[in-house]
């Protein structure tokens, strides 16, 4: 098994849209315990199912389905 996080079997793709969100919102909070830590990410989370999950999902459909129009060739963001 590789040690790359992006061949982790514990990891979907779709984490990684989750998680560099989670990175920027965390790096300008400042907490002062592992209970306000937990409350505050479960909060925010909570926050994004509206429109950052639908929005993510969204993307994902317009990239497969320009993969599929291009014969899966190379598709760029």
């Amino acid at each position: 098994m590789s040690d790359d996080p992006a061949n982790s079997s514990d990891l979907a793709t779709s984490d990684f849209h989750l998680f560099s969100e989670l990175k920027n919102w965390l790096g300008v909070q400042s907490f002062q315990k592992n209970k306000d830590i937990q409350s505050s990410v479960k909060a925010h989370l909570t926050s994004l199912v509206a429109t950052f999950f639908e929005e993510g999902i969204g993307n994902l459909v317009h990239r497969y389905d320009k993969c599929l129009h291009l014969h899966g060739d190379y598709v760029e963001k």
